[in-house]
């Protein structure tokens, strides 16, 4: 344990997650970063480690929708940093899940690695955000990634947009639960298809809005934070 304050990223991935990473990085977080791809995890781990050399980068690969691998494993990045001040939960499948020619299976599985996922990252969170509430100069926080998909959503990415107005609804239970305590929960509500390129839709950006949520004091919290308009982007795709 460095002493740093701690980041975990559950669901690292070359974009909005190592972003996320190498943000808090740079700003003197020690970062842990879960995703089921360890090949991956070393490259993330590499680009995050350059925002700044002086900080504790660590992968740990696991299976978020392993409920009981995930737990252990959180039981681990406790020991090896000691409890977190931010949680950021990024997991989700994009692909492509029609109803009635997408097996039950497949949507099973989305269920496990998006939403009962984020029931065990949030349960095991919940007392360590509690407890970092009580020391100064703290911002214990919560953060998600979400999108338009969890009220508006795409019939041709169903699993999706149903996971995520599930993750949408535990995550305001979990507000409800943690702020009177001091824990911030927010999110960024991202409008549209992430890419490097984009002006405005790209993962530094997303990056950025996460950092400046975890910020933010008490009294000026906000639940969303917006980078993109879903309406527009539904327009743009012909989806009334």
């Amino acid at each position: 344990m460095t002493g740093n304050k701690v980041l975990v990223v559950l669901g690292s991935g070359p974009g909005i997650g190592v972003a996320t990473g190498a943000l808090f990085a740079s700003k003197g977080f020690d970062v842990a970063l879960l995703s089921r791809n360890a090949e991956r995890l070393n490259q993330d781990v590499a680009r995050v480690r350059e925002a700044n050399p002086g900080v504790k980068v660590q992968a740990y690969p696991v299976d978020l929708g392993d409920h009981n691998a995930l737990s252990s494993v959180l039981g681990k990045v406790e020991t090896d940093f000691g409890p977190p001040e931010v949680v950021y939960y990024n997991a989700a499948r994009v692909a492509p899940s029609k109803i009635g020619q997408t097996g039950a299976e497949f949507v099973l599985e989305d269920f496990k690695s998006m939403t009962l996922g984020l029931w065990v990252a949030a349960s095991w969170a919940l007392p360590h955000l509690m407890a970092a509430a009580e020391k100064a100069n703290s911002h214990p926080s919560f953060l998600f990634t979400n999108s338009g998909l969890w009220d508006r959503p795409l019939a041709d990415f169903a699993s999706l947009s149903l996971q995520k107005a599930a993750q949408y609804n535990l995550l305001l239970s979990l507000k409800q639960m943690a702020e009177p305590q001091g824990v911030h929960v927010a999110g960024v509500n991202i409008g549209g298809l992430v890419s490097e390129g984009d002006a405005v839709m790209n993962p530094g950006n997303i990056a950025q809005a996460l950092f400046e949520l975890y910020r933010q004091d008490k009294p000026n919290w906000q639940w969303e934070s917006k980078v993109g308009d879903w309406d527009e982007f539904l327009r743009k795709i012909g989806v009334q």
